[in-house]
């Protein structure tokens, strides 16, 4: 009797951390993505300034993130997505503005190609 209760705890903790893994990937992805829409519209309606300060906000957030994120599904491209902000931040620096709207859109599809491929679908189990 001692074994099965044993393995039906283990059982819930497994399922328990595996949907809490899903539900931070998705909710990590998502957030990216709609803070880079948001830097985005800032910078077409020219409040680059505003811009500026989302995207060190985004920056501060993605490193908090990334430890986990590296922690549960190590790939390539949670790191390259750092980069990116990086090169984000930069390119608002160096006052390049259209650069910058088009590194949004790069975080953008990053961030749904990485939840897709992250994300506990049948089609990637198969």
């Amino acid at each position: 009797m001692y074994k099965i209760v044993l393995a039906a705890v283990l059982l819930v903790i497994i399922l328990t951390l595996g949907i809490c893994e899903q539900v931070f990937i998705k909710n990590s992805f998502n957030d990216l993505a709609e803070d880079c829409e948001e830097i985005q519209r800032l910078l077409l309606s020219g409040d680059f300034e505003g811009a500026y300060e989302k995207t060190e906000h985004v920056e501060r957030d993605w490193k908090k993130e990334r430890d986990l994120l590296e922690f549960a599904c190590p790939n390539t491209d949670v790191k390259d997505i750092a980069k990116e902000i990086g090169e984000l931040k930069g390119s608002q620096i160096a006052e390049m503005y259209d650069d910058s709207i088009t590194r949004c859109e790069v975080l953008i599809a990053m961030a749904e190609n990485s939840k897709n491929l992250l994300a506990y679908k049948w089609k990637n189990v198969l």
